[in-house]
């Protein structure tokens, strides 16, 4: 007899907790300000404290509290709470000697609260010193009660508190000036704000905090400060620890926030500093502090880091002479607006730069009490896309390769042209940029070793650059195999994201195998592998993908599916790039309950590890 109820698999679910997290707690605030100004939010006692540098006489910093939770995963994050009624709020505040008193009648400090108001966003602005113990002062006791506050110089301003948005805590230096054009300041200073012994009473006051129950696993992940310098480097370490993340974990420094700058008025722009000229520090004060308190987390949770700089300088302050250029002198420069470029491997003083800043970051490990483990990310010469050309002819180049050879750079053509160029000069200075780009990589292992003896140290490379189907001319030169050799390094991390968005699966498993434990010989417990990415809406199109339709559940399939993949080299490792996308999409790996899968908030997905096309909707 036919069975009536056919057995079905029920999918794998999901497992939460809840606790209560009290309203304004340290960890959840974020802080935000200008491109001009550097600044950075970390734990400070039983509080917090944002240390912040302000370069123009405008840069105002805003310390941000949000009723509701938009940073992360749906299974980590505070409940949404917009009424603030019933509550009594008590804070401790201090602030630093090179920023306004208290009651500053010009620069009162001073709380932006965004409300709504018959659908309609509202401001109302709370100078603390009205409910400050010691208004005339830099360091006070201050309490407001959300039921009878109001706002304006003299609290006069009655205002409704059942649905703010978020509260903001707006911040300058003593230098602030916003009633001229702006200005670059001749002596930036670094100021700090101190929040400690913050309670709350009354009603209103807990929110629901869910905690995601899942087993440690093996994958690993990615972080990158670009994307998350506003966050509280503790809230990063509590939620990838809560995700089940162990053990070795590899961190973007970034390119656009960490660079300290200065106004140079022979070039009227801000630039980077030339440390072979001033020995001042690359990275910023407020870059230092945040990366030493992620490293100190770090440890604490018994992860084992990786910090990685790239070749890459961010164009508000790049000096434009150190950066790769092609044939006719156009800068290389990314598709991100605004863009990026490229440090020239034959520049002296961009390399001592880069050095240097390896240094400097190698330090916050050291400090934070984590092993020194440093990796040079993607190191290549860069091409213009638009043009096909490629950018090897900046003039510490062309100088570099005359000097060495007694020969002048010959011009290639394009990158597809110039496999075809044989013969003097083109076979020398294809070998040239080859051999270049590999030795500036070992220069920097050798600077950091020196400083660090027991450093480790590894290049990543990006396999499609490669590994084309049809060969030019940055196969070659993008891959001193002599240099990148095991042992020249300690270990090897690769990545091939642009195959995973093509649907090529098998190439980027094929292709670990060639490079890296084949032609580079690396013991597969001596090769990571970085696995991903999914593009952000405002990048879908670069890749053909609509971001109307969710493309990213499709795109996370064949993630977790390569990484499935994988699983046979024995990799020391296989890291997710990278965590905003995981608090974003809400992704969820759970090895024990559901080994073949993953979620995406609460729906189970199975992972595609071969070549089924992309749903034909998710393309434009």
């Amino acid at each position: 007899m036919q069975n009536a109820f056919p057995y079905q698999k029920i999918p794998p679910q999901l497992s939460w907790a809840t606790q209560t997290l009290p309203r304004f707690h340290p960890h959840y605030w974020r802080v935000e300000g200008p491109d001009t100004a550097s600044f950075s939010l970390t734990n400070y006692r039983n509080g917090f404290e944002v240390l912040f540098k302000p370069r123009l006489s405008s840069d105002l910093i805003g310390i941000i509290w949000e009723s509701e939770d938009h940073k992360d995963h749906q299974f980590l994050s505070y409940e949404t709470l917009y009424d603030y009624s019933g509550v009594v709020w008590d804070f401790d505040i201090e602030v630093s000697t090179y920023m306004p008193m208290i009651n500053n009648e010009q620069m009162a400090l001073t709380l932006a609260v965004y409300y709504l108001e018959n659908g309609i966003e509202q401001i109302a602005y709370i100078p603390l010193f009205n409910y400050a113990d010691q208004p005339v002062s830099r360091q006070a006791h201050i309490q407001i009660d959300w039921d009878t506050v109001k706002a304006g110089f003299n609290a006069t301003i009655p205002f409704p508190v059942n649905h703010i948005q978020r509260i903001v805590l707006n911040v300058v230096a003593s230098s602030y000036n916003p009633a001229t054009l702006p200005y670059p300041l001749p002596d930036p200073e670094l100021c700090y704000v101190r929040i400690t012994n913050s309670t709350v009473q009354g009603t209103h006051t807990q929110l629901e905090l869910k905690q995601i129950v899942v087993s440690a696993h093996h994958k690993g992940i990615c972080t990158s400060y670009d994307d998350h310098y506003d966050l509280n480097p503790q809230r990063i370490v509590d939620n990838i620890v809560a995700l089940g993340y162990r053990g070795l974990l590899n961190h973007y420094c970034g390119m656009s926030r960490y660079p300290d700058m200065y106004w140079d008025t022979q070039v009227n722009r801000w630039q980077i500093p030339d440390t072979l000229a001033t020995r001042v520090n690359v990275v910023n004060p407020c870059a230092l502090k945040w990366h030493q308190v992620y490293a100190k987390a770090l440890h604490e949770a018994a992860f084992a880091p990786v910090f990685s700089l790239s070749f890459e300088m961010y164009s508000l302050a790049a000096n434009e002479y150190w950066a790769q250029r092609d044939i006719h002198d156009n800068l290389g420069k990314t598709a991100y607006e605004p863009p990026s470029y490229f440090f020239s491997p034959s520049n002296i003083n961009a390399m001592a730069y880069l050095q240097k800043g390896f240094l400097e970051f190698a330090e916050t490990m050291q400090i934070g009490g984590c092993q020194v483990n440093m990796q040079i990310g993607e190191p290549w010469w860069w091409y213009n896309p638009a043009t096909n050309l490629p950018c090897i002819y900046d003039y510490s180049t062309r100088l570099a390769f005359n000097q060495d050879t007694g020969l002048y750079a010959p011009d290639l053509g394009d990158i597809f042209q110039s496999v075809y160029q044989t013969g003097t000069p083109y076979e020398e200075f294809r070998q040239w940029l080859r051999i270049k780009l590999g030795q500036t990589c070992q220069d920097i292992r050798t600077v950091l070793k020196k400083n660090y003896p027991d450093a480790q140290f590894c290049p990543l490379l990006f396999l499609p650059a490669i590994r084309t189907q049809q060969p030019t001319l940055l196969t070659s030169i993008n891959y001193p195999q002599e240099y990148y050799r095991y042992p020249n390094f300690d270990y090897i991390i690769v990545e091939a994201y642009d195959w995973i968005l093509e649907n090529n699966l098998e190439q980027a498993h094929r292709t670990i195998m060639e490079v890296a434990l084949d032609e580079l010989a690396y013991p597969s417990d001596k090769t990571a592998y970085l696995a991903g990415f999914v593009p952000p809406e405002n990048l879908t199109y670069l890749y053909g993908f609509n971001n109307k339709e969710p493309y990213h559940r499709a795109i996370w399939q064949r993630i977790l599916g390569d990484m499935q993949n994988n699983e046979t080299f024995g990799l020391m490792k296989q890291l997710i790039w990278a965590y905003p996308q995981v608090m974003a999409h809400s992704l969820t790996i759970d090895i024990k309950n559901a080994p073949d899968g993953f979620f995406l908030a609460e729906q189970y997905y199975s992972a595609i590890n071969d070549n089924t096309p992309y749903p034909p909707e998710i393309y434009l």
